[in-house]
């Protein structure tokens, strides 16, 4: 008789088998792969936000969605490049690739702040290394009430967002789908310049130029119609 699958071991059953739909560049399996890992995303995201300080440092340019997004570019590269025969979980190796993509990111945006305050002759000084408030408890225990998250309901939200997004894309002439998912890497993760595109469907970087402007217009107009879905 054969043994039963543990919850683990069915999702990363499922991982392999959507990352090998991932490699031919399935567009939804590429989207299912990013919800069902959405979790692990973030939980890395918010390790390396308080390891780099990124409150501080997001003068910089980096914060914690652009680490989120650097995430999930890593997530679908891990993919690509995943054996799906390995004895190695799919998550375990997504999380290295993904903790060096956004380990990377993070040290070009202390770099960026670090170069900024010396340019301006600035000098970075802790007063106090572990604050204390007027009652005696450490700051850093306190968890400001702004900051407090709801994950679930985040994973929701970015679940009908990005289903949404979908949906209205599919509205849109044939002709128009093919540019804007060639010129905002929706298959390929790979972003394109408007002469980069221009090129490569023959047209001038006007012409290519309206019919974005034309198509993101109706595409914005499509998520804000106030349907769900």
């Amino acid at each position: 008789m054969e043994r039963k699958l543990t919850k683990a071991e069915r999702k990363d059953r499922h991982n392999r088998q959507l990352c090998v739909l991932a490699k031919q560049n399935d567009l939804r399996a590429q989207t299912e792969l990013l919800l069902e890992n959405e979790g692990l995303i973030v939980q890395l995201a918010k390790s390396l936000e308080v390891l780099h300080d990124l409150d501080i440092h997001h003068y910089g340019g980096i914060e914690l969605d652009d680490l989120l997004q650097e995430g999930r570019f890593a997530m679908l590269e891990a993919a690509k490049s995943y054996d799906v025969t390995s004895v190695t979980k799919f998550s375990t190796f997504a999380s290295v690739v993904m903790r060096n993509a956004m380990s990377d990111l993070c040290r070009k945006g202390d770099s960026s702040f670090e170069k900024q305050l010396a340019d301006h002759g600035i000098t970075q000084v802790f007063l106090d290394d572990n604050p204390i408030d007027e009652d005696g408890v450490p700051v850093a225990e306190k968890i400001p009430s702004s900051r407090i998250k709801d994950p679930v309901g985040d994973r929701a939200v970015l679940n009908i967002m990005i289903q949404k997004m979908h949906n209205r894309l599919e509205l849109l002439p044939a002709r128009e789908q093919r540019l804007l998912m060639y010129r905002y890497g929706f298959e390929s993760m790979k972003y394109k310049t408007i002469a980069e595109a221009a090129a490569f469907f023959h047209l001038t970087e006007k012409h290519m130029r309206e019919i974005e402007e034309r198509s993101l217009a109706k595409l914005r107009a499509g998520m804000n119609d106030g349907k769900i879905l």
